[in-house]
This record gives structure tokens, sequence and C-alpha cells, in this order.
């Protein structure tokens, strides 16, 4: 039943630019994403850890997934702020509408069905789509600037539409007895022939030393006024969005490896909970904004930028902002970044 919903064609839109640089028809790439509920202490959850790592590699890019844990050392939420209702664990959505096995997918028990169900929802056209970049906001890596360009194939008025923020990690693990992971496929000989489950029958009872990935470790819930609700197909509609690791319930979480965070953003259609379309991204380091002229680094350019560059040339040992300070852009410092320092405060041209 569930499986034929998804079996509707896509329908390709003719080409044509708008002034915003989006071809009008353009079909937005529908890129679902799964969202697993899952616990340690849930034995057969072990189907949501083989299922979400079988999308990674079967999808690689393609994939975008988050799990949520219960009653462990990874828990953010409980049940009640989940965005589906579930029966219990382990359970699985799709893009909040469709109700799925992590492993099995809409089917009883073919192994690895997850990744066609995936594929067959990725194939319906969808109304929205959206581009995600993210920079760490400092070198001290405390806080993350979320940008998010998102664009509708239709006019709508009256839309209710917002984004969704989120921060998934990899690789999270500990030795405390929250972190070792229930496994009931022990010694059920039955699986012992399916491709992902059968390693698990001959795994302990209770297993340790796994490494977790998909983790979700933040979520913003859904961000009123982030999309506008009078919408114009193929127009532009930017948003940034910005947070602090200590915002974070369990702050630890992200701080076990920064470099295994990303953000996935959804756009959510708040009448019905259905997500439009996700997008995610990795999380880029630090870049210092340059500031044409300001050599001193203090924020400000005046004649303190000039004194500054000039005893730099006369001396190297004297350090300045480089970028900065290369005001004429030749890729280096001279006596052309003096001058034209000069003419920039002389004509207030900065």
């Amino acid at each position: 039943m569930k499986k034929s919903k998804l079996l509707i064609a896509l329908v390709a839109g003719a080409m044509a630019l708008t002034a915003s640089g989006v071809p009008v028809g353009t079909t937005p790439v529908h890129r679902p994403i799964i969202e697993e509920y899952t616990g340690t202490w849930c034995g057969w959850c072990i189907r949501g850890i083989v299922g979400m790592e079988l999308l990674r590699e079967t999808l690689g890019e393609d994939f975008i997934g988050v799990a949520y844990h219960n009653g462990d050392p990874m828990q953010i939420m409980n049940e009640y702020g989940y965005p589906n209702s579930i029966g219990g664990f382990p359970s699985a959505y799709l893009d909040r509408t469709y109700d799925v096995d992590a492993y099995y997918g809409f089917t009883s028990g073919t192994p690895g069905a997850i990744v066609d169900a995936v594929q067959q929802l990725a194939a319906i056209e969808t109304v929205g789509d959206l581009e995600v970049t993210a920079q760490w906001t400092s070198e001290e890596k405390t806080a993350i600037s979320v940008d998010v360009s998102s664009f509708f194939s239709i006019d709508k008025d009256n839309a209710k539409y917002a984004l969704e923020v989120m921060m998934a990690a990899d690789d999270l693990h500990g030795t405390a007895s929250g972190w070792k992971q229930k496994n009931f496929y022990n010694g059920l000989s039955s699986y012992i022939n399916d491709p992902r489950l059968g390693p698990w029958v001959t795994q302990p009872a209770t297993v340790s030393g796994l490494h977790f990935n998909d983790v979700l470790v933040y979520t913003s819930f859904r961000i009123s006024g982030s999309l506008p609700t009078t919408i114009v197909a193929y127009e532009d509609y930017d948003y940034n969005y910005t947070f602090k690791l200590s915002d974070l319930q369990r702050p630890n979480l992200a701080q076990q490896n920064k470099d295994n965070l990303r953000i996935v953003v959804l756009i959510v259609d708040t009448g019905t909970g259905k997500v439009v379309n996700a997008n995610k991204c990795t999380i880029s380091d630090y870049v210092p904004a340059i500031i044409p002229g300001d050599v001193n680094d203090n924020g400000s350019v005046n004649i303190d930028d000039i004194t500054a560059l000039i005893n730099h040339l006369l001396n190297n040992d004297m350090p300045v902002n480089e970028a900065n300070a290369d005001v004429d852009h030749d890729g280096k410092l001279g006596i052309g970044d003096v001058t034209t320092l000069i003419n920039m405060l002389l004509t207030g041209a900065y």
C-alpha cells in the first residue's frame, strides 16, 4: 500500500532563465531525508545501524539521514519532541511522511530494500529546493553560521513553509555502559545469510566499542519567518542561521571531533509536517573577513595603518594582516600599497 504512493512519474519543465539565474521549469532535485529512531538499549535497532550504513555506502553524497537516539548518552530529546509519532524502536520515516523500516524499507523482509524506498521517493517531484553552506564563526570553533538559499517552482500565496537547521555527528563513541549496543540478532541462525544482519548473528548479545554515525546532536526545530508567506516561483530566498555549541543540550557530543559534524537543512511544510526537500553540507573553517586597508587588523582604517604598513616594509618582523594590506591587489606588499592606501584615506574610498 505504502509503496504504491511512490510510483509517480517525474515531469520535466520548460527551460528558460530568470533574473535570479534559476532556470524556469527546472524541477527541484528531490533529496529525501530518513530520520531513524534508535537506542543502544534496543537490540532490534541493529537494523537501523546496518540500514543507515547501507544508504550511506550506496547513495554517497545523495544520502541525507539523521538518527534520534533514545535512552542512551546520545539522546538530545525524548520521544515527545520527535517530529513523528512512533510506535516503538526501531522506527524510521522518510520526509516525515512515509513510515518505513530503516533496513527493509516498505517490505516485510527484503534485505536492503530501504535503498529502493529512498530512490523511489527521490523520483517524486517536489516544489522546493535549497543550497546550504556553513562556516565556523571563529578559529575557536564555538559557533556555526549557516547560509541557506531556497527557491520554489511554484507561485503560492499564504505559503506555510519553514526551514529547520540540524546538525549530525559521525564516529561518536564512548566506554560507559550506555554506549554498549544490545544485539538481539545474536545466535539467530535464520539471519546468518543476510548480507548485513548475518555478521551480527555471531556478535555478542551486548557489543562494546561501536562508533555511531548520523547522530542528531542539534535541531533548531522549525524556524518561524525563515521563509516568506508569499512565494514567487524561481525567486531566491536567502536566510542565515547562527548557533553556538553551547546551545546544544549535550555539547560534548559535538566536541568529540568537530571535523565529523555536518549540517542538514530541511524545508518543512508547516501545515502538513511533510519535508518538502533537504540538503546538507560540511562546516568550513573560519576565514577572517578581508577589510581592505586595515593593515593592523583592529577593525578600522586610518593613518595608523599607513604607519604599520611602512614599518612592515622597512622591517619584515613587524606583523600585519597581509590580506588587508594588499590594497592594490597585486598579490604582494610594496610601495604601491602605501600609495593606494593614502589615496583611499584622502578620498574616503574604503
